[in-house]
């Protein structure tokens, strides 16, 4: 049985998230609950960690190879829960899956070409399609009734101009929580197909999934999508694994798959880790009692936040992730004044909306994947600051 209520101190290692420095330069103060960088303040599966010390304990740490065994915990896992049959033939190694839509945006596009997101979106989304020199071309979410959507009209005009090569997907949804229905997914696969758009999905998120929706790997809609599509995958959002574990590219495709492993050789990128071999198979041979209880805790997280936040301050209920998207526009505050108020009158480091596109404007995301006690005390600065604003 996990204890997720028990905090436990990370600030006794160099965390990202708790450290002071980054802290300070991100909010302007060091002194706030952070909830911001998307890793969790909760355990890993104990079996990941029983491995880690094991393999630890060996002493010897050479070369090695990613055996038999490892590739069977992996599809084994995405066949069970999402019902994606993978080739393994078709799975890439990567240092990580913002390294890999780099160079997939590099192999697939040139200097100058369009690239579609759907902001508001993950924000390293947006810096590496400018580091790579290419354009953002926005075709921006709707908020409908609580709910953000697709807009399909504005999809097709982008995907349309001949100059726009390549969609990225966040499958599920980085920041607003939405998890894409099959016939949104089609018709995000029609669209891309008709006009030669190519979809990298980063569907890292994919594990973190509230009854009673489901995901669906953008790869398993259609044929088109299948031959069409770059799937980025990873185990450290589900595990928790984040600082230690590499990331996957699905590539179905055999001649894109031969430009990125060709890629992948003259550069030496697909170096097997010891430990991170052993706690990716670790975690998905065994980790799906943990993961369960996880999501039910997470879930129970999403209710203490309905049951504690107060008007006007609304949250966007999410269908995934652990990341929740909370509405302050009711405050009437500018982004720099709401940056301001959250950090200086809450005491709260979230990530402002504004990071996210414009379209993000008068929003904050939250981590609740975090002791239930820490959400609480949060929520109630919170509260506090609204009300004596």
């Amino acid at each position: 049985m996990m204890d997720f209520d028990k905090l436990i101190d990370r600030r006794i290692y160099p965390t990202q998230k708790w450290n002071p420095t980054d802290l300070k330069q991100h909010f302007g103060s060091d002194d706030l609950l952070p909830f911001w960088i998307a890793d969790m303040d909760l355990p890993a599966p104990p079996n990941v960690v029983n491995t880690l010390v094991t393999r630890a304990e060996h002493g010897l740490y050479g070369y090695e190879y990613r055996p038999d065994s490892f590739y069977d915990a992996l599809l084994g896992w995405y066949q069970r829960r999402h019902q994606w049959t993978m080739e393994r033939s078709h799975i890439e190694s990567c240092p990580g899956v913002l390294s890999a839509l780099a160079i997939l945006i590099n192999q697939h596009t040139d200097e100058g070409d369009g690239i579609i997101l759907q902001p508001p979106v993950f924000f390293e989304f947006r810096l590496i399609v400018r580091k790579n020199g290419r354009k953002i071309v926005k075709n921006p979410l709707r908020l409908v009734d609580g709910q953000y959507q697709m807009d399909f009209v504005d999809l097709e005009a982008k995907a349309a101009d001949p100059r726009n090569k390549l969609l990225i997907l966040c499958n599920p949804h980085n920041p607003v929580g939405r998890v894409w229905r099959r016939e949104e997914l089609e018709q995000v696969a029609a669209i891309c197909h008709k006009h030669n758009v190519l979809v990298v999905s980063d569907e890292i998120h994919g594990d973190i999934v509230y009854q009673p929706y489901r995901y669906l790997p953008y790869a398993t809609v259609s044929e088109t999508a299948v031959n069409h599509s770059f799937t980025l995958l990873s185990p450290a959002k589900t595990f928790n694994l984040a600082g230690m574990v590499d990331g996957l590219v699905v590539i179905p495709n055999d001649d894109y798959r031969q430009q990125y492993a060709h890629f992948a050789d003259r550069y030496q990128i697909n170096r097997t880790n010891v430990f991170t071999s052993a706690a990716v198979e670790a975690a998905y041979r065994e980790g799906e009692g943990w993961l369960e209880a996880l999501l039910t805790y997470l879930r129970q997280n999403v209710v203490a936040m309905q049951a504690h936040l107060q008007p006007p301050v609304k949250l966007i209920e999410p269908e995934g992730t652990y990341l929740v998207w909370l509405d302050f526009r009711e405050l009437g505050l500018e982004p720099q004044e709401l940056s301001q108020f959250l950090a200086q009158k809450a005491g709260l480091a979230l990530n402002f909306g504004y990071w996210f596109g414009g379209e993000g404007a008068g929003f904050a995301r939250m981590n609740i994947a975090t002791p239930r006690p820490l959400l609480v005390r949060a929520l109630t600065q919170l509260n506090h600051a609204v009300g004596y604003r």
